[in-house]
């Protein structure tokens, strides 16, 4: 006899606090829903360049774009009959909850209609769980400066705590809430770790207040820095996951490539990715919740010229990662993340579209093991109804269809070989207070020299993505067992994320600088930044020897820093 819906989920909720029901671990499934599809004029437009007659997503992108063609047309996500199609095909197909793209800032709301008068007012909302994943990057459409205080934090978990919390579809964790937060470098920007660490459990002394046991605090980290997974642990989160892989580039994709094949960050994220952060999360006890995304395609957004492209976005490949990440989840807490329901403009979309109909979550319920019957599809009349373009939009959105859709080709590095070099004395020191390594052996790009004293090497970021290369070297990989790099944040640019450090190497392998050959380092408190080479996760895979070091120290200009040495010890 089938269990009722409400009773599955509930029974599903409590595996992921236990550890197994029987022998099988039973996974829940969450997507991110973008709820950027409601809006009409006149509104101040999502991104810029739009107009009092040229706004939201559907009239300024993608009804300009000749593809995707969502099955639901140009939709109103704030809508009740549209989530009544949604609701059900979630749930037949095996997504467990919705972790809804959720704005908010200084007691201003962005983008709240599609939960608040659309998910929650459908009659069968029940079928599903959902939860806040907060969106606290800024944007052209905040009319405050950003404010992530203590106080700030306080005052927004009291608003969700009388929205949200309560409604019996809201998700939990060990009867914990689960919130989930976007940008960790923005939130330590106002005030560094220790002052995260009091928000966050002023956050969860406020959930208690309201009757709840606190909070399930979920980190989306999307990198893979085993020294940034430990900082988020000792921050206080409960788990961590990500928003998209897209930034993944194999190791012969050049830097400046605008396209690269969606099999081949599949492929990387199954054989390291996974794997590699299931033990890191293992390691520093901190759950990994394994994260998927059906691709990334900007065009319709960004525009031909400006656009990434993962060429080859397949169903089938997005259920070759799926299935990698259900066979890494942390069996204490199995959870695996899908970007997204209806991101179209960045193309990561598992919705039903004319291209691909339902083939992601086809491949979602085989992964599962779930059998599914003929999905309900709405009418032309529906889908008319509940559309934001009117009948010469349309008309003109299908002309579009037809119209040339280039990518730009792949750009590929030619990879050398390996080689082997005599084994050096270690460590090799780069010391850059006054009296260590000359000036003229190191290149700067975006960086200006204010002072060298016996503390070190004072330097100003003037550019994006401020670069320091370090003189040649060549030492065989397996000889540097820990990079350590002594740096201090001096001054940090006002209204920008709290800047990390980023590592580059070159080896005999990839003799250019490349994503694939590289490590983001939070900066510590006390000045001393390192990492462990096997906590790398392509330190092994990427060739030897080691023959140059690049630094970047954050990404944005206006902050100043305090360079004191580079170390690799053995």
């Amino acid at each position: 006899m089938s269990l009722p819906v409400s009773l599955a989920l509930a029974l599903m909720v409590t595996a992921v606090s236990s550890q197994t029901l029987g022998n099988e671990v039973k996974p829940m499934v969450g997507v991110y829903y973008f709820p950027g599809w409601h809006i009409k004029p006149p509104i101040k437009p999502l991104c810029p360049g739009g107009s009092p007659e040229n706004v939201g997503e559907w009239r300024y992108a993608i009804m300009k774009a000749a593809k995707p063609r969502p099955l639901c047309g140009f939709y109103d996500d704030s809508d009740p009959r549209l989530w009544d199609y949604y609701i059900d095909w979630m749930a037949d197909f095996g997504i467990d909850f919705l972790a809804f793209d959720w704005y908010y800032n200084a007691s201003q709301q962005f983008l709240y209609e599609a939960l608040d008068r659309g998910f929650l007012q459908s009659e069968k909302r029940d079928r599903i769980r959902f939860c806040l994943h907060w969106c606290n990057h800024g944007g052209n459409w905040w009319h405050k400066p950003l404010d992530q205080s203590k106080a700030a934090l306080v005052e927004m978990m009291d608003e969700i705590c009388h929205r949200y919390l309560h409604l019996p579809n809201y998700l939990k964790i060990d009867d914990k809430p689960v919130f989930m937060i976007y940008d960790i470098d923005m939130l330590l920007a106002f005030g560094g770790p220790d002052e995260v660490k009091m928000s966050l459990k002023a956050m969860r002394d406020v959930a208690r207040n309201h009757g709840f046991g606190g909070l399930y605090l979920v980190a989306v980290y999307s990198s893979c820095s085993s020294a940034y997974i430990k900082m988020l642990k000792s921050l206080g989160f409960d788990a961590f996951c990500a928003y998209t892989y897209a930034w993944m580039r194999p190791p012969a994709v050049a830097w400046y490539s605008k396209a690269w094949p969606y099999s081949e960050v599949v492929e990387m994220v199954c054989r390291d990715l996974h794997p590699f952060l299931r033990r890191m999360g293992e390691r520093y006890g901190i759950p990994y919740w394994p994260t998927t995304f059906s691709g990334w395609d900007d065009r319709p957004r960004a525009g031909l010229d400006n656009a990434f492209v993962l060429t080859g976005n397949d169903p089938s490949e997005f259920g070759r990662m799926l299935r990698s990440a259900l066979d890494n989840v942390d069996t204490r807490y199995p959870v695996v993340m899908v970007e997204a329901w209806n991101e179209w403009g960045e193309g990561a979309h598992i919705e039903p579209s004319k291209e691909h109909g339902f083939g992601y979550l086809e491949q979602i319920a085989a992964a599962l093991g779930k059998k599914t019957a003929t999905p309900r599809i709405p009418s032309s009349d529906e889908v008319r109804a509940w559309s934001i373009l009117n009948e010469d939009e349309i008309k003109l959105a299908n002309e579009n269809e037809s119209k040339p859709w280039p990518v730009k080709p792949v750009e590929r590095i030619r990879l050398a070989s390996g080689y082997d070099v005599a084994n050096v004395t270690m460590p090799i020191v780069f010391d850059f207070s006054e009296g260590g390594i000359s000036l003229d052996s190191i290149t700067l790009t975006g960086l200006k020299v204010l002072e060298r004293t016996k503390l070190g090497l004072t330097l100003a970021s003037e550019a994006y993505d401020p670069q320091l290369v370090l003189p040649a070297i060549s030492v065989p990989s397996k000889s540097i067992k820990r990079l350590i790099v002594e740096a201090k944040l001096v001054e940090k640019a006002p209204g920008c994320p709290e800047p990390a450090l980023e590592l580059y190497w070159q080896t005999g392998l990839i003799p250019e600088f490349t994503p694939y050959c590289s490590v983001k380092l939070p900066l510590e408190v006390n000045g001393v930044n390192c990492i462990a080479t096997d906590e790398i996760m392509t330190w092994a895979s990427g060739g030897s020897p080691v023959v140059r070091i690049r630094l970047d120290l954050g990404e944005h200009p206006g902050n100043k820093f305090l360079l004191r040495r580079i170390a690799l010890e053995d």
